[in-house]
């Protein structure tokens, strides 16, 4: 759980509040620090934070982000980024993440990590697609996880390679609504659990960029195994499909028509936090991330983009989405669907990247995002 993906879960914020975060994230955004080089300008940003919601008190963290190319990368490699992020409240909660997203020379192999660890309580409405606002309760929990993934390019920009996924959950609690504890009745794992996973990924990426694409298609299919044998407590496999495309409207410059179908599918026994899930700051925005979740789920989203002055753009999104148990129980009769707009600052005009503040609303809730780097 990275920095702003917690500020985006933060949804009863103020208004003075928020203008403060926004103050904090933009002012030292335009301050960028530039290391020269041959063909390409290191970025290195620096972006302070402090707020306050009910769930946290005080908050107040960081994060840093370098965007660079590796030494022998020739221009036409995408750049690679590095971001550390870092949150602490008067609560007591910690949550702390590192990503690396490394590519080498001509764009032959793409080296994508995740690492984090978080102590945050997690609202949960329970399993299906029918679940009510009364059943919300609060999980409460620590996590460690590693996530690394190692893709080669076998030309035509299709890539290919293992993925390894290493998790742990613990020190699990269940409080109600009134803060009080509560049976675990129904909830699987909630003695904690190990995930040990392998898998295999395969990519399509067409992208023109990473961080803010303008035109191309994304396409990739992963495959996940967790076995009983390498260490997980609850052996099961999962199927993860992303597909994006990209318009350009060249009648509208500079805008952009972006869309993403995304379909996750599980077998075996799972814990609490491997279903399926619906909303978050990716996609279905609006909905607290996990608000549905089930087996399966299935979400499409469509979103506009248009740079309005200088740095600043706005954006209109809509999505719709559902999770099910079972295959032969897929319908669509009431999927949910959410709706929103954003504003977008670039901090880096030489290799767009854009600090993203989003604000969508549901069928069930309402949620603002903060982060770097568009949803999809």
């Amino acid at each position: 759980m990275s920095l702003f993906r917690f500020i985006g879960r933060s949804t009863h914020l103020q208004a003075g509040q928020i203008v403060a975060v926004l103050m904090l994230l933009i002012l030292p955004s335009v301050n960028i620090g530039k290391t020269a080089g041959e063909s390409y300008e290191t970025q290195n940003v620096l972006l302070p934070v402090m707020s306050y919601s009910p769930e946290t008190s005080l908050m107040f963290g960081g994060l840093a982000m370098v965007q660079f190319k590796p030494g022998n990368a020739n221009s036409d490699t995408r750049s690679s980024r590095f971001i550390a992020s870092g949150i602490y409240t008067l609560n007591r909660q910690l949550m702390v993440e590192l990503v690396p997203d490394i590519i080498l020379s001509e764009d032959r192999w793409m080296i994508e990590g995740r690492y984090e660890y978080a102590h945050f309580p997690q609202n949960f409405w329970g399993v299906g697609p029918e679940t009510r606002n009364r059943d919300k309760i609060k999980l409460d929990y620590r996590t460690f996880g590693i996530n690394q993934l190692i893709l080669r390019n076998f030309g035509n920009s299709v890539y290919a390679g293992p993925k390894i996924r290493w998790v742990r959950v613990s020190d699990v609690s269940i409080n109600d609504q009134a803060d009080e504890s509560v049976s675990a009745s129904g909830i699987n794992s909630v003695e904690g659990n190990t995930l040990a996973g392998i898998g295999l990924s395969v990519r399509n990426d067409l992208r023109n960029s990473i961080m803010t694409p303008t035109k191309g298609r994304y396409l990739e299919f992963t495959a996940m195994y967790y076995s009983g044998l390498a260490g997980t407590t609850y052996p099961h496999s999962s199927w993860l499909l992303d597909a994006r495309y990209y318009l350009p409207l060249r009648d509208i410059q500079p805008s952009v028509l972006a869309f993403q179908f995304q379909s996750r599918f599980t077998t075996g026994d799972l814990p609490f936090q491997e279903y399926s899930l619906l909303g978050g700051r990716e996609i279905m925005r609006g909905y607290y991330e996990g608000r549905f979740r089930d087996a399966h789920s299935a979400q499409v989203q469509a979103e506009f983009r248009r740079n309005v002055w200088w740095r600043f753009g706005l954006t209109l999104f809509a999505s719709a989405g559902e999770v099910w148990q079972r295959f032969d129980e897929f319908s669509m009769v009431n999927p949910k669907f959410s709706a929103g707009a954003g504003i977008r600052f670039n901090f880096n005009p030489d290799d767009p990247g854009n600090l993203r503040i989003d604000y969508g609303i549901g069928q069930h809730g309402s949620g603002l995002y903060i982060t770097i780097g568009e949803a999809f």
